[in-house]
């Protein structure tokens, strides 16, 4: 019995060092290094967002939809997806860096710069509901939000959604 024990208090420490020792290095690499690198692997991704509109928490009859306010730079609105309902979901996800210096009749040359390329697998939009439109403040719970509304759009059914979202830097 003793020398049981005896050998577990061994073997707990000795494993400690064997994962630290087993363990990987996590550090930067410099532009070199990363030129040696190709063909790996990333990260796949699957979601279903399900945005339900519970008619106890909100203050709109029936239930509100969720709410996105992005802020510009250097701007005192809002731009807002107002009561957004239904199902999204897509089973990949691809995030590349790409040069545009073509295409776009003729827009491609002119700009010619990098752009962050999104492309979505299998992505589809079930009895999706938004409202685009300006706001002068993010939160409506506060008091003297003043919303105009541009659109709402809804779709009953399913949405199949392809092709790439491209996202642009501005100088």
């Amino acid at each position: 019995m003793k020398t049981a024990r005896l050998s577990s208090r061994l073997l707990a420490p000795l494993l400690v060092l064997a994962a630290v020792a087993a363990h990987g290095e996590m550090r930067g690499l410099d532009d070199s290094e990363m030129a040696d690198v190709s063909g790996q692997d990333g990260v796949s991704l699957s979601v279903n967002f399900n945005l339900a509109a519970n008619p106890g928490d909100t203050r709109c009859t029936g239930g509100c939809g969720a709410r996105l306010a992005i802020q510009p730079l250097n701007s005192t609105g809002y731009i807002v997806l107002d009561n957004i309902k239904g199902t999204f979901s897509f089973d990949g996800m691809s995030i590349d860096m790409v040069t545009i210096n073509n295409g776009f009749n003729g827009d491609g040359a002119l700009f010619n710069r990098q752009a962050m390329k999104i492309g979505l697998t299998n992505a589809s939009a079930t009895n999706l509901q938004f409202t685009l439109g300006g706001a002068n403040q993010g939160k409506v719970s506060g008091s003297g939000l003043q919303q105009t509304n541009l659109l709402t759009y809804q779709a009953t059914g399913a949405v199949k959604l392809t092709g790439n979202v491209y996202v642009f830097g501005t100088p």
